[in-house]
């Protein structure tokens, strides 16, 4: 994955990540929920971005920090159809790797700040059909303090998500 590729998800993460009454605030148009995930749309034509969220099921402890959430995002005039992001929610440890595993399949995202990406596009291709097909994903990171921690997600709903954000943002 290129760095350009990240500025889509912060933007979509600073949108959400007060709550929806903030993104709401901000121009992000709730277009529904498919089971544990919610789906927005910010901006038109040319600027327009869809995303995909949901919190975690179950966070792990390491101090205070903010919900974790999951986010994959679409944003067309840049040919992004599908990046998947974790927002850890604290400063993750520089060069660590964190470890997502959906049903028993495991991969490897790398840090930047308090947020996790996929590497590359055909993994993160990998991860998508893993999330369609799975129930349950855990993201295990280390803070940049060196704690550890676990947090849970669902994945009901996922595959509408995605294919929502395929239809409304294309």
């Amino acid at each position: 994955m290129t760095r350009h590729r990240i500025a889509p998800i912060g933007i979509a993460i600073a949108l959400v990540m007060v709550g929806s009454l903030a993104a709401t605030a901000t121009g992000a148009e709730l277009l529904g929920t498919h089971g544990d995930w919610k789906l927005y749309r910010h901006g038109t034509g040319e600027v327009r971005m869809c995303f995909a969220v949901t919190e975690a099921s179950d966070a792990g402890q390491a101090g205070a920090r903010q919900k974790p959430h999951i986010y994959i995002t679409a944003w067309p005039k840049a040919g992004i159809k599908a990046e998947i992001s974790v927002l850890v929610g604290l400063a993750l440890k520089q060069g660590a790797q964190i470890k997502v595993d959906v049903d028993g399949t495991r991969f490897d995202l790398f840090p930047d700040g308090d947020r996790a990406y996929v590497g590359d596009e055909d993994e993160e291709q990998k991860l998508l059909e893993a999330m369609r097909r799975g129930r349950a994903m855990t993201v295990s990171a280390t803070s940049e303090s060196g704690k550890p921690t676990r947090d849970s997600y669902s994945l009901s709903g996922v595959t509408a998500a995605v294919q929502a954000i395929a239809s409304d943002c294309s």
